[in-house]
């Protein structure tokens, strides 16, 4: 497999961060909004501790190879 370096690295890198940036809001705010009626009440710890794990796998399965594409 032959890897293609980028023209402009650091406009790729930009794109990227963008992208995963994007992506990443994204997921959160809908992860906070689906739990938000299930949380009511919590600590902002046990929010923060419910919402990492969906969203570390959103991030490694959805959104990176997604920012990646782009």
């Amino acid at each position: 497999m032959t890897v293609t370096q980028p023209r402009f690295p650091l406009l790729a890198k930009s794109r990227f961060l963008a992208a995963a940036m994007v992506g990443a809001y994204t997921v959160l705010n809908a992860l906070l909004a689906v739990l938000a009626p299930l949380t009511e009440g919590w600590s902002t710890y046990g929010t923060t501790a419910i919402a990492v794990p969906p969203m570390v796998l959103a991030m490694v399965y959805v959104v990176i190879p997604l920012a990646r594409k782009a």
